[in-house]
């Protein structure tokens, strides 16, 4: 099919499309796609804001799935997913002359696990929290049991969604119910699958070890939207991740676990050894560092005998859960083997983080403030990952389609192609459509002081964005690159701005999208999620605040 006669002035877009602009960069980008599946190799695309690359990759791609080729397309964040899902896909299905089918797909922690939501239910409704009961109501009226329907956030997610270790399978009562095994049915079915890249990715990090396993349906093409994010979403999900918290959650579970003996003075020795290993990572000046820039003196030694008396603990844990009396209590049986798998899984883990003999690989530890606990990551990562993504997916299919609006490097893919290890494939270079020097306004102000952890730079940074809200007359992103700085100068802002404000954290952020376009005005102050990969067309967003650049610190590994 000519796909010019679906983006071309008088083609099936602008016929559908009332507000539709014809873009040649839009136009370029799709063909380059579509010589790329005619040739079955790769394409490197990059387009600047404004081109339209979630159109220009899909109505290829969907065309293309209409010959009985499954493709997969995978964003960064769960946002844009939900945008491509939503908007995105509802366009391209009115422009093609055939329908074709879709599903989404999340990482399994955001579906509801109803087995888990009953075993819980007598812990929350003894601690009277006030949210469980809108859980329980969801849960009734849900068709999806995604997290992202929520209108609220509820800490305590964690207890009650979808698990891997925890999880029955067949032998669950609630299998043919399951919100987790229903996506992944639909997905199988389903022409195009939308994911996220920590999915995608760790779904081929189990593929690398067992070809038969995974979780994704299998694949003939791939789509990379925010495909920057690439190398490092695989540099962590080919390695191994281990966290303070996940001790911290194992210890939770054992200890609301019902009708059994374990032994307190153990889970307290696992919680004690847990806290002073990570407490010597929490307390080190940087936030990210190599795990051989704290060992020194004695300190290699303390730290790593308390990781073997830690896997020691963790072992005997295992043999005592092991031990306890099941007869007649089948689910109870399932529930400790649940806490066995996490026992022994985190065993593996965390010795292997500290001590695995893996060949080019890197340990280092990321922190992260969340109140007053201090998560610690350890990690352990391949120093390079383009061997293993050549070998285990360029290689295996027919065509992957790599497209951001940062891309290459001087204008060229030669840096991008060697780090993730690509060979020959098509590429193309798009600019921007928009006369950035005619609309749009750069202000950089050159009064205030060098960031600072300092309260009174909030309270600078408040009254700078205040000036410039009040200017726009709302219509406002406000980003930051800490969740402390976003709450400090929200809480300063909340009271003086004559407009409707959103925080992310208080809603889930597809929410918080929609009543930002729902409140002529609002503003909206996010982190993260929201610095790339939301879709406000008009006036509705009209300025953009940030409060620092978020490039990485010069320590980071």
């Amino acid at each position: 099919m000519d796909l010019r006669k679906i983006f071309e002035p008088g083609g099936r877009m602008s016929e559908l499309m009332p507000d539709y602009e014809c873009r040649p960069q839009q136009i370029e980008v799709a063909l380059a796609i579509q010589r790329a599946l005619e040739n079955k190799t790769h394409c490197l695309a990059e387009a600047g804001t404004g081109v339209g690359k979630s159109i220009a990759y899909l109505v290829p791609m969907a065309l293309h799935s209409l010959t009985g080729k499954k493709v997969i397309v995978s964003s960064f964040t769960l946002h844009l997913q939900a945008q491509i899902v939503n908007k995105d896909i509802p366009i391209v299905q009115s422009v093609l002359p055939r329908p074709f089918t879709v599903a989404l797909m999340k990482g399994r922690s955001n579906y509801l696990c109803l087995n888990s939501l009953d075993i819980e239910t007598p812990n929350f409704l003894l601690i009277g929290d006030p949210l469980f009961e809108r859980i329980r109501q969801w849960s009734r009226e849900t068709n999806t049991g995604d997290v992202a329907e929520l209108g609220f956030t509820f800490p305590n997610w964690g207890d009650i969604c979808s698990d891997q270790d925890m999880c029955r399978r067949l032998e669950c009562r609630y299998f043919n119910e399951c919100f987790y095994y229903k996506a992944r049915k639909a997905a199988s079915e389903a022409d195009i699958v939308v994911v996220n890249h920590s999915l995608f990715f760790s779904d081929l990090a189990i593929r690398m070890a067992d070809p038969n396993g995974g979780v994704l349906p299998g694949y003939h093409c791939v789509v990379f939207d925010e495909a920057h994010h690439i190398e490092d979403t695989a540099t962590k999900a080919f390695g191994i991740e281990f966290s303070n918290w996940r001790i911290h959650s194992l210890l939770s579970k054992v200890r609301r676990t019902r009708g059994i003996g374990v032994n307190p003075e153990r889970l307290q020795a696992i919680e004690d050894l847990n806290k002073g290993l990570f407490d010597i990572f929490a307390n080190y000046e940087k936030q990210e560092f190599f795990l051989e820039d704290v060992y020194s003196g004695r300190r290699r030694s303390d730290i790593e005998n308390a990781v073997h008396m830690l896997c020691t603990l963790l072992d005997g844990l295992n043999s005592e859960l092991a031990e306890q009396n099941t007869e007649g209590r089948p689910e109870l049986a399932e529930r400790l083997s649940g806490l066995r798998r996490i026992c022994a899984r985190s065993s593996e883990d965390l010795f292997g983080a500290f001590f695995g003999d893996y060949e080019d690989y890197v340990r280092w530890v990321e922190k992260a403030r969340n109140g007053k606990f201090v998560t610690c990551i350890l990690r352990c990562s391949p120093l390079e990952v383009g061997g293993l993504l050549s070998e285990h997916l360029w290689r295996r299919v027919e065509t992957a389609v790599l497209t951001s609006a940062t891309l290459a490097t001087s204008g060229q893919f030669r840096y991008v192609k060697a780090r993730l290890g690509i060979s020959d494939c098509v590429e193309t270079i798009q600019d921007s459509p928009f006369d950035f020097q005619k609309q749009c306004l750069l202000y950089v102000p050159q009064h205030l002081d060098y960031p600072s952890d300092n309260p009174a730079y909030a309270d600078v940074v408040a009254n700078e964005m205040e000036q410039i809200v009040r200017a726009s007359g709302g219509r406002a992103f406000l980003l930051f690159t800490s969740y402390r700085m976003m709450n400090a100068v929200y809480e300063r802002l909340s009271e003086r701005l004559p407009y409707v404000l959103l925080k992310q954290g208080d809603k889930p952020n597809e929410q918080l999208v929609q009543e930002f376009r729902d409140h002529k005005g609002a503003c909206l102050f996010g982190v993260h999620s929201f610095w790339e990969g939301v879709d406000i067309p008009g006036e509705a967003l009209s300025c953009v605040v940030i409060d620092k650049l978020p490039f990485s610190v010069p320590e980071n590994p």
